[in-house]
């Protein structure tokens, strides 16, 4: 043999792979998760309006389930606004007659418990263009048999902002319940919203 030496094939060399593992993946996932049960809590704080959205939109689908209520069984409903607390409840109309010796007008309606809002959200009032704005007490938004009220508003604000007034215009005729906001701390005028008056 000549002096040639033979030199072993050499294998290519793996490259790591790229991307992530299934492991890493489920510990960030995890550590979101965790973050966001955190935070999640307290969005209302870092957001001023997310408290008067929700204090809002609460409202307004009590309004549409008392309304709707109204009319399937054909009886009054309420709801209770207490202005002063910022809570509020709704009012369930007794049971029919159980036995034939009972008087109807002597069944009391039913009350449940107050609910309140976040901290900080409070009632600026609640009103119709006729009666004008109440500041204090309790307020009633009545419904009928058919499901009917009138024309009202009502006006949250926060304590800490009171720049920030979100307003709930509940249109009698049709029952529409909307939330107009503003930012400059203007309350919607209660001659604007009858709509019943065309």
């Amino acid at each position: 043999m000549s002096g040639r030496r033979r030199v072993p094939a050499t294998r290519p060399r793996r490259q790591p792979a790229a991307g992530f593992t299934l492991t890493e993946l489920l510990v960030v996932v995890a550590i979101f998760g965790l973050l966001m049960a955190i935070v999640a809590p307290n969005l209302g704080s870092f957001v001023p309006s997310a408290k008067l959205d929700a204090a809002a939109k609460t409202l307004v689908h009590q309004i549409d389930f008392l309304r709707s209520e109204a009319r399937i069984h054909g009886k009054r409903y309420e709801l209770e606004l207490d202005l002063d607390k910022a809570r509020w409840r709704r009012v369930v109309p007794p049971e029919e007659k159980i036995t034939t010796d009972q008087d109807v007008r002597t069944l009391e309606p039913w009350y449940e418990n107050w609910q309140t809002f976040e901290d900080g959200v409070q009632f600026g009032g609640a009103g119709d263009a006729l009666n004008g704005m109440a500041r204090h007490k309790i307020y009633k938004i009545v419904f009928d048999e058919n499901g009917l009220t009138g024309d009202q508003a009502i006006v949250l604000k926060l304590a800490d902002e009171p720049n920030l007034v979100w307003t709930i215009l509940l249109r009698g005729l049709t029952g529409r319940a909307t939330i107009e906001t503003d930012t400059q701390g203007h309350e919607r005028r209660l001659d604007d919203i009858r709509e019943g008056a065309f």
